[in-house]
């Protein structure tokens, strides 16, 4: 039997800090601009292209990522930057090449859909409520 690690091993936090021209958003400003009717870039699917890979779980290597990813407004990623390394080049890599994968619904303003950037963290950690899962 070959042993992978399941896709549930890797937490990438989906809730997305919104970013506007590089400056990070309070939550109090968050709020207010949602008010005005504004929305959230949203991921499209629950499946995340972000694999850990199996010798660096073993290896107990641990990470996160930030990233910061513009989102166009039809919902595609045409930019990602890394703002905060996890300090492992190669989970750095797999989040960076991932995000790329990534689709989402737009950001809009009133009715209007708007490119933005946004804040993604990617955590790369070993659970021990997920375990390793078996595939044959």
């Amino acid at each position: 039997m070959k042993r992978v690690v399941a896709l549930g091993l890797v937490v990438a936090t989906v809730a997305i800090g919104f970013a506007v021209a590089g400056e990070r958003l309070s939550i109090g400003r968050l709020l207010d601009s949602l008010r005005d009717g504004q929305r959230l870039p949203a991921l499209r699917s629950q499946e995340l292209p972000f694999r850990y890979p199996v010798r660096l779980w073993r290896e107990g290597v641990e990470g996160e990522v930030l990233l910061k990813v513009h989102i166009t407004a039809v919902g595609t990623v045409d930019s990602v930057e890394i703002e905060l390394s996890s300090g492992h080049a190669e989970l750095d890599s797999i989040a960076l090449n991932g995000a790329w994968e990534l689709r989402y619904h737009p950001a809009t303003e009133g009715e209007q859909p708007v490119a933005v950037w946004a804040t993604l963290p990617v955590r790369f950690e070993r659970s021990t409520e997920g375990g390793m899962s078996e595939y044959r």
